[in-house]
């Protein structure tokens, strides 16, 4: 009984897997003799796309079904309103199919709200069925509601967006499930991300192809996943581009597990401590040095969901821990995720203190926001009690916490090569930059460490939002003393614009090795506040 109760315990936020049933309790409130049917939309729509929502239809080789069309009822805040009908033919009887539908007919105002009514028409074993929005027994069906923007995501040059905590259809066990790989290409694309990093779970990683039951030594899941992925990348090089990745459960200095974002290694690095895989074994193969000593060159390791909390089941049955300051110090750390999902929480703030805890103690940690979406565009869908409850919220949803990385182009290599030199920043609405300029005359820019002979140092910052955010409401630049161990505020200001520049002169004591960052805030949009965090530029004594 354990051995089946076990593995559906360690929930996570993806859409709803709801046909696996426990061997001795073969009961289930949500089981349906039917595939999962879901439809999607990106919570945003770019201004180069029209209104695009995905069909997903997964386990249909159990349940084969027919499709006949599909109907769509959407209604603009503007006023407006219609109904589009998208007549089908074809005959599912396969693990994973989507399909994307475009309202590229019909004529919107923007900016506007839109809510959205799909619906299937479908057959199965002959009797004509009907789904709106879902087919997950005890969720609310609510319309799915998008954002059409004149503008894209607020931008500065030679900076690049994306979400680095994306879970895919490569990451699906007993309870849950992603997007497939090409279906959260387009997704990124329509809500006008550069990248995304798939980061699904190392002990799904290594399972067998559309059989998470059974491990595969071959890693034929982990290899096809990278092949596909190069190839959707290159037929797509003006479009958002696949980071390979994966998150690694690995034992912290305490011997529990905790979550490693690991992006862009060639060679796969096992983790299945809170895979719940088998009874009672919850001890990974790897801890963190292990994994940062035996890594490729050319990857960026990351602490996923810094200081989130951790359910107390997890906790009690697959050992799963948050990060502690002491695992921070391990040598090759690239950064740390502090916004996982929305800012709105007491998490995004113990998260931040951690991270501004280990720069003043003398680390260079880069900043990372991600969503930790598993196959969510608009809405969460989640077991939240195995076999009897199902559960909704708005969060966790692809692209609403983002990384912005200062690079040359969008491909995966430039990407992380700005991800290495620790030119990044976290944002879930405005975005910022920082540079600081010498007495010299020479200009450094985020993730640099600077080496000054003189006291006087010029910093240049600027704000940039968008009506979609909202104003500035107010930019904070920071210095870290590495001395002291103290951090202050040496410039604060409300300037209730959308675009905000200034320079400002500082007088540093040249014996007092120091960082500064930038802050921003604004009111958001409908869904979640806007927040922006750049990573530091160190100061240090020039050496003789």
């Amino acid at each position: 009984m354990f051995e089946t109760l076990l593995p559906s315990l360690p929930l996570i936020p993806l859409y709803a897997e709801i046909h696996y049933r426990f061997r001795y309790f073969p009961f289930s409130l949500y089981f349906r003799k039917a595939p999962e049917i879901i439809f999607d939309c990106p919570w945003r729509i770019s201004p180069t796309h029209e209104p695009t929502i995905f069909l997903l239809i997964k386990d249909a080789h159990s349940w084969p079904i027919t499709l006949q069309s599909v109907t769509l009822q959407w209604e603009s805040d503007t006023g407006g309103s219609g109904q589009a009908s998208f007549p089908l033919t074809d005959e599912i009887s396969t693990p994973w199919f989507y399909q994307e539908f475009t309202l590229e007919n019909e004529q919107f105002e923007r900016p506007t709200h839109l809510s959205l009514v799909p619906t299937l028409h479908f057959t199965l074993r002959g009797r004509k069925k009907s789904v709106i929005i879902d087919n997950f027994s005890g969720l609310p069906h609510k319309p799915l509601h998008t954002y059409l923007s004149q503008e894209n995501f607020p931008e500065m040059p030679g900076w690049r967006v994306g979400d680095i905590h994306v879970h895919t259809h490569l990451t699906a066990d007993q309870v849950e499930f992603g997007a497939p790989l090409e279906m959260t290409r387009q997704g990124a694309d329509v809500l006008g991300l550069d990248f995304v990093t798939t980061t699904d779970h190392s002990y799904d990683l290594d399972d067998k192809p559309n059989d998470y039951l059974h491990n595969d030594p071959q890693l034929i899941k982990w290899y096809t996943s990278r092949r596909e992925m190069l190839r959707l990348n290159e037929a797509f090089p003006k479009g958002s581009q696949l980071i390979p990745g994966e998150e690694i459960t690995l034992r912290n200095r305490k011997q529990h597990n905790v979550h490693l974002l690991h992006l862009n290694d060639s060679q796969f690095f096992p983790g299945s401590g809170d895979g719940a895989e088998h009874w009672l074994k919850t001890s990974s193969e790897l801890d963190l040095p292990q994994v940062l000593e035996n890594r490729s060159k050319r990857t960026v390791s990351i602490a996923a969901h810094l200081d989130y909390k951790v359910p107390f089941l997890h906790r009690l049955l697959i050992d799963r821990d948050e990060w502690q300051f002491n695992d921070l110090f391990a040598p090759g750390l690239d950064g740390t995720q502090v916004i996982s999902g929305t800012p709105a929480s007491r998490d995004f703030f113990k998260s931040r203190k951690l991270w501004i805890k280990a720069l003043l103690n003398g680390l260079r940690l880069a900043v990372y926001g991600g969503s930790d979406a598993h196959g969510n565009f608009n809405i969460f869908r989640q077991v939240k009690m195995p076999m009897i409850k199902l559960f909704w919220m708005n969060d966790q949803i692809m692209g609403q916490a983002r990384t912005m990385v200062y690079s040359t182009d969008r491909t995966p290599d430039a990407l992380v090569s700005g991800m290495q030199q620790r030119r990044t920043a976290a944002t879930t609405g405005p975005v910022g930059n920082l540079q600081l300029t010498t007495l010299e005359g020479t200009q450094h820019q985020i993730g640099e460490v600077v080496e000054i002979s003189k006291e006087v140092v010029t910093l240049q910052l600027e704000g940039i939002s968008t009506a979609e955010f909202g104003p500035l409401a107010t930019i904070i630049l920071y210095q870290g003393n590495l001395t002291t161990r103290q951090e202050s505020i040496i410039w604060e200001k409300v300037p209730a614009t959308q675009i905000f520049r200034i320079s400002h002169a500082i007088k540093l004591r040249i014996s007092t090795p120091s960082f500064f960052r930038l802050e921003i805030k604004t009111p958001g949009n409908r869904r979640w506040p806007g927040v922006y965090l750049s990573s530091p530029i160190w100061v240090q004594l020039q050496k003789n």
